[in-house]
């Protein structure tokens, strides 16, 4: 006869606390990524992506909280309008570098 025991008043309160500040910690955690950028900030990624020795995706995702698929897009939008050029392409991730450090690694023709 029996069943499951009921438990007291202070073990409910520590549950319902315990539950509050695990809530309250996963929103912190969650931030808001970009799905659609703006000619301003493809610009600014333009200018930055120019100094770097090599760009794949996760690098300009992290750097300005964009999704992978958008950061993806950007940089094959950078490769056709000529800035960078693609060195490696795997079926998870790309790898880029401007076309002046591919001229002078002797990957493009000058």
């Amino acid at each position: 006869m029996g069943g499951k025991k009921k438990p007291t008043l202070s073990q409910l309160v520590k549950k319902m606390e315990k539950e509050r500040d695990q809530k309250k910690a996963g929103e912190e955690k969650k931030q808001s990524k970009i799905m659609i950028i703006d000619s301003r900030t493809l610009e600014e990624i333009k200018r930055d992506v120019m100094k770097m020795e090599c760009v794949t995706p996760y690098i300009i995702a992290s750097k300005y909280g964009l999704k992978m698929s958008t950061a993806l897009n950007v940089l094959r939008t950078l490769k056709d309008q000529g800035v960078l050029y693609l060195v490696s392409k795997g079926h998870r991730t790309e790898v880029y570098v401007p076309v002046e450090r591919a001229k002078s690694l002797g990957l493009l023709k000058a």
